[in-house]
């Protein structure tokens, strides 16, 4: 669809603004601590809006509405209420630790409660899921301009790719943190414009919007239905594992993300920091019910006014299909000007902060120890363009390459992400218990990663086997029928027999018998989610062939680990004194160099 050219004015003076602010904030970044912290001087009040827009990319924005079009507003219903509740909690448990220690990343804290192999191994999984992440926000933004406004996907990933990694390596933190607003009061706008618009062609105005979702089933209906309440992993949505999600995310968010804890942490205190948490929850919740009101007008409107470009399933662009269809110019132009600062929000944050990852956590620790200050900012920007570089090429590669690329990539994704389930634990269980040590982390990694494996097995094979059922019944159930004990059973056995050289003393002490440990671990987890695949199926399956829900989960392995926690014997206080919840008050028992930094640190964030 061809724009008119004052919707392109719009475009290109929004693009100028946000280089211009990368210039301004160009000058005097002297040190690591004024260029990836803004030298822990930042107004609450801007920190709390960029945290918001940092989180909130365009896959929201595409994802919200979407889902709601589809299948009805379940999915969020718990997360954008008790979720985003629960995050102010959340901060008071784990960031005033940061501040404390006057952190860079969230890792740091991990030496400090258990050992450096902690803290590489999450630090690690964190900066290559966040810049793949990176990539794939670009590829498939792109893929939304090119359904939308016909833009080819190359020409929009080189647009914001390069917009943001300019303003972003010559500004910032302080760059990222005041475009991130100018981006905010953008895309405000542009969805007060648009939605105000859907309202005015919905017959019954906003009202109608939702009571026509509603009564069509798009609202909640599943909270009225038996099996909603149940444990059933053929069930698509169940009640008490969105609830334990709502529960979770805020947790992982608030210990681990290096994205919102960065920016936190470049205010002057962790009241300060406290006081932009509160701004970010309160815009966060007002945007996640623009979004669920959004997705609720466009299925009336649609209902209303039936398009035959939009069939079943079609949810992801019914709202783009109606920006591009529906609006008068200039109005497209403005709700591109804000999609693309959603992007860029996104994009500009996730380099600003890796390349703080890629400093403290890689380059300070297995490269150069002992930078100058001023060779810290120059390593800093380096790595901020070179990430850049690396999710637009990347962005660009998926693009050209097609499927084979683009599921490699999410098979190399899904284990960092198994890696990583023990980021929640390592943070949660340091916080909260000085018998928190670095075996139990390193133990419950491997055996989450076999149950991680096993579930996500199980995922794509019952689906892919109910998929050949549903064209061709005489393929049979396959892996979406009832399991054969021998694929719980063997794993089992083999894990066992893996463990049992750790039961000798001499033999503990060794890499060896830790590694041949782990590696049982890893053997029980896969064998105990290969068994709740085995149960299921023997006690469900029946007429039909049943694939897996894909969020169905059940935290075993994390409340097994928990309550072993408590049987762990103390550690040393120097691991743990001022670093949990109970004694939080007291002096930090560490090395006498690290306590004249940390004392600095604290005396300007007290």
């Amino acid at each position: 669809m061809q724009q008119a050219w004052f919707d392109y004015l719009i475009i290109l003076l929004y693009l100028a603004a946000v280089i211009g602010i990368g210039v301004y904030f160009s000058r005097g970044e002297k040190s690591s601590e004024n260029y990836l912290l803004g030298g822990r001087n930042m107004p609450f009040l801007a920190v709390g809006i960029a945290c918001m827009m940092s989180l909130l990319s365009s896959v929201s924005i595409v994802m919200v509405p979407g889902e709601i079009f589809n299948n009805g507003l379940t999915l969020f219903s718990l997360s954008g209420t008790v979720g985003l509740l629960l995050v102010i909690p959340c901060y008071l448990l784990f960031t005033r630790f940061y501040f404390r220690l006057g952190s860079f990343t969230p890792y740091e804290y991990l030496e400090y409660r258990y050992d450096s192999t902690v803290r590489a191994v999450v630090a690690f999984s964190a900066f290559y899921t966040r810049t793949m992440y990176l990539a794939m926000v670009l590829y498939t933004t792109a893929k939304i301009f090119q359904a939308t406004y016909a833009w080819p996907p190359w020409f929009s990933i080189l647009l914001v790719g390069v917009v943001g990694i300019v303003y972003t390596v010559m500004g910032g933190t302080k760059a990222v943190v005041w475009t991130d607003v100018l981006q905010f009061f953008v895309l405000a706008g542009g969805f007060a414009v648009v939605v105000t618009i859907l309202c005015g062609r919905i017959d019954g105005g906003a009202a109608e919007a939702v009571a026509t979702a509603f009564r069509d089933g798009h609202g909640m209906p599943q909270f009225s239905q038996p099996e909603f309440y149940g444990l059933s992993p053929y069930v698509r949505l169940l009640f008490w594992l969105l609830l334990w999600g709502a529960v979770v995310t805020p947790l992982t968010t608030s210990c681990s993300d290096q994205i919102t804890i960065q920016r936190l942490l470049s205010t002057r205190n962790w009241k300060e920091g406290f006081k932009s948490q509160c701004v970010a929850t309160v815009s966060g919740m007002l945007f996640t019910f623009v979004l669920w009101f959004t997705g609720l007008a466009i299925y009336t409107y649609y209902r209303q006014n039936p398009d035959p470009a939009l069939g079943p399933g079609s949810g992801d662009a019914a709202f783009f299909h109606f920006v591009s269809t529906q609006l008068p110019s200039p109005v497209p132009g403005l709700f591109m000007a804000a999609m693309l600062a959603a992007i860029m929000s996104t994009l500009s944050s996730g380099m600003n902060s890796m390349a703080a990852v890629w400093l403290k956590e890689i380059h300070q620790k297995f490269i150069n120890r002992n930078l100058a200050p001023s060779a810290e900012v120059t390593v800093s920007k380096y790595a901020t363009l070179l990430i850049g570089v690396f999710a637009v090429g990347l962005a660009l590669a998926l693009e050209l390459s097609g499927q084979w690329l683009t599921q490699s990539v999410s098979e190399v994704g899904t284990i960092f992400y198994l890696i990583g389930a023990a980021i929640l634990p390592a943070f949660l269980f340091a916080v909260l218990s000085s018998r928190a040590n670095a075996k139990l982390i390193w133990g419950y990694t491997a055996f989450a990663f076999g149950e991680g494996v096993a579930m996500n097995l199980w995922y794509a094979l019952s689906r892919s086997s109910e998929q050949a059922w549903r064209l061709d019944p005489a393929a049979g159930f396959g892996w979406a029928g009832k399991l054969d004990f021998c694929y719980a059973g063997i794993p089992l056995a083999a894990g066992a027999a893996l463990l049992l050289p750790y039961l000798v003393p001499a033999l503990r002490r060794r890499w060896s018998g830790r590694i041949t440990a782990l590696l049982g671990l890893l053997a029980l987890g896969f064998a105990e989610g290969m068994l709740v695949w085995y149960f299921y199926s023997q006690a469900m399956v029946r007429e039909v062939p049943l694939a897996r829900s894909f969020a169905f989960f059940l935290p075993i392995s994390f409340l097994g680990a928990f309550s072993i926690l408590w049987f762990c014997p103390k550690q040393p206080r120097e691991k743990y004194q001022g670093l949990t919840i109970a004694t939080l008050g007291r002096p930090l028992l560490i090395p006498a160099a690290r306590t004249m930094e940390i004392s600095a640190a604290s005396s300007e964030n007290a």
